[in-house]
C-alpha cells in the first residue's frame, strides 16, 4: 500500500508532468530518425560520406590555415563551455599568436600582418539574377603565401595547436583531442563504406544501432530532468507540514525511503520504456523483409538509461534531504552542464562520469572498443546511486530519532495517542 501511495504523489506531481513533457520532446524533436532504411553503398556513385583520420599530411595545413585566416580576421570562434563564444585577443596574446604562427608558416611578424588582402572563405550573397533571385557564391580564403616547415614534426605542431587553444581561452578547434575532427575529415572509400555497413547489418547489430542513437538523446535528458522530480516529491512532506508524522512512523527508515526510491524510479521508468518501445516498432517498420534481433540492444538501453535515473534520483532525493529542492538542482543542473560541454558526441567513452555520447548509427568498431568503459561507467553510477540512497537513508533515520526524541518531550501525550 506504501508503494502505491508513494506512486500516486509522483505520477500527480507537477515535477512528473514537466518530465513527462521533456521526455517526450526530445524524442520528437531530436531522436525521431529519417525513415529511409540504411542501404548497402554503391561503387558506380562514387560518394560514400566523410570519415575521419588522424593523418598529419591532411590535420596540419588544414589547422594552419584556419589558424592563419582567423588570425587575420581578429577573431576565434569557441565553446569554452557549450556556448559559442566569439574571442578577441588582448595585444600581448595576439602578439604570442602571432609567433606561433611565425614557426608555423616561416613568415615574419612583418610579413603576417602587412598583408591587407586577406579574404575570409565562405557564402556569400549579393544582388539579384535575371529571374530576381538573390546570387550565392563561395569565395576561397585568400592568404600570404607560405609553406609548413619541412622539420616540423605532428607532435610539435600538437603543442602549438595546444598553445594556441589556451591563447584563445580552451573549447576552440585547435585543442589537440578535437584537431581530427574539425580538420581530418577526408572522403570515406568504398571499401570502409562496405565494411561499415556490413558491420552494421551483422546479426543483432542493426537493432542496436538505433537504440545506440536512441539512448544519445534521451541520456541527455535522463541526466538532469529526474533531479527535478526527486527533488519535488521529498519536499512535498515538508510543504504539507506533515514531516513531523513520518519522523514518528514506526516503520523504518529503509523501508520508507526505499519504498519511495522505487516508487520515483519505476515512475520515470515507463515513459523511457514506451519511447523503446515505439522505437522498436518504426525501424521494423523500415527493415519489413528482414529479422531484427532486438534481445541485447535492449539490454544496452537499459544498462544506458537506467543508471541515470537511479543515479540522478538519489543524489537529488539525499540533497534534498541534506540541504533543500534548489541546492539539489543546482548541483544537477551544473554537473550536466559541465558535461555536456566535455563529453565527445562519438568517441571514448569515460570510465566515469555522467553521461555516455554516441550519436552515430554507425561506427560500430568505435563502439565496441569503447565496450568495457561503458559497462564500467555504467556500474559506477549505480555503485553512486547505491551510496547515495544509503546516505539518505542514513539522515531519514538520525534526524528521525533526533525529532522524535524532542517530540516526545514536549507533546507526550499526542505522541501515545498517535500511536495508539
Amino acid at each position: 500500500m506504501l508503494f502505491f501511495k508513494e506512486c500516486k504523489k509522483v505520477l500527480f506531481s507537477m515535477t512528473f508532468v514537466l518530465y513527462v513533457v521533456t521526455v517526450v520532446a526530445m524524442y520528437v524533436t531530436q531522436f525521431i530518425h529519417d525513415s529511409t532504411p540504411i542501404t548497402a553503398p554503391l561503387r558506380e556513385t562514387g560518394e560514400y560520406g566523410m570519415t575521419v583520420r588522424e593523418t598529419p599530411e591532411v590535420i596540419m595545413p588544414a589547422a594552419v590555415e584556419s589558424l592563419f585566416g582567423e588570425y587575420l580576421s581578429g577573431s576565434y570562434p569557441a565553446y569554452p563551455i557549450m556556448f559559442y563564444k566569439n574571442v578577441k585577443l588582448k595585444e600581448d596574446k595576439r602578439l604570442e599568436m602571432r609567433a606561433i604562427l611565425e614557426e608555423l608558416t616561416g613568415l615574419s611578424g612583418e610579413e603576417i600582418d602587412g598583408f591587407e588582402d586577406s579574404r575570409e572563405a565562405g557564402y556569400f550573397s549579393g544582388g539579384l539574377d535575371e529571374a530576381g533571385n538573390p546570387v550565392t557564391w563561395y569565395q576561397e580564403m585568400v592568404l600570404p603565401p607560405y609553406s609548413l616547415p619541412e622539420d616540423l614534426t605532428y607532435e610539435h605542431f600538437c603543442e602549438l595547436m595546444e598553445r594556441a587553444d589556451r591563447l584563445i581561452g580552451g573549447g576552440s578547434s585547435y585543442a589537440v583531442d578535437r584537431l581530427p575532427s574539425f580538420f581530418g575529415r577526408v572522403p570515406m572509400t568504398y571499401e570502409e563504406a562496405l565494411a561499415e555497413y556490413e558491420a552494421l547489418m551483422a546479426p543483432g547489430e542493426l537493432g542496436k544501432a538505433y537504440l545506440r542513437l536512441h539512448c544519445d538523446y534521451m541520456g541527455i535528458n535522463l541526466a538532469v530532468m529526474p533531479v527535478f522530480v526527486a527533488a519535488g516529491l521529498w519536499q512535498q512532506d515538508k510543504r504539507a507540514r506533515i514531516q513531523a508524522l513520518i519522523y514518528t512512523r514506526k516503520s523504518s527508515g529503509v523501508r520508507i525511503v526505499g519504498t519511495r526510491f522505487l516508487a520515483l524510479v519505476g515512475c520515470m521508468t515507463v515513459p523511457v520504456l514506451l519511447t523503446l518501445v515505439y522505437t522498436v516498432y518504426t525501424t521494423c517498420g523500415m527493415y519489413p523483409q528482414m529479422h531484427i534481433s532486438w534481445g541485447s540492444g535492449l539490454g544496452m538501453a537499459l544498462l544506458w538509461l537506467l543508471p541515470d535515473i537511479l543515479a540522478v534520483s538519489a543524489l537529488g532525493a539525499f540533497l534534498t534531504e541534506l540541504f533543500s529542492p534548489l541546492l539539489a538542482i543546482f548541483f544537477q543542473g551544473i554537473w550536466w552542464f559541465l558535461t555536456m560541454s566535455r563529453t565527445e558526441l562519438a568517441g571514448e567513452v569515460a570510465r566515469f562520469g555522467l553521461q555516455v555520447r554516441h550519436n552515430s548509427l554507425g561506427k560500430v568498431a568505435l563502439w565496441q572498443s569503447q565496450w568495457d568503459n561503458f559497462l564500467c561507467n555504467r556500474l559506477a553510477l549505480t555503485a553512486l546511486a547505491m551510496l547515495a540512497l544509503a546516505l539518505t537513508v542514513w539522515l531519514y533515520e538520525s534526524r528521525r530519532r533526533g525529532r522524535g526524541g524532542r517530540m516526545s518531550h514536549r507533546t507526550g501525550s499526542g505522541r501515545r495517542e498517535e500511536d495508539a
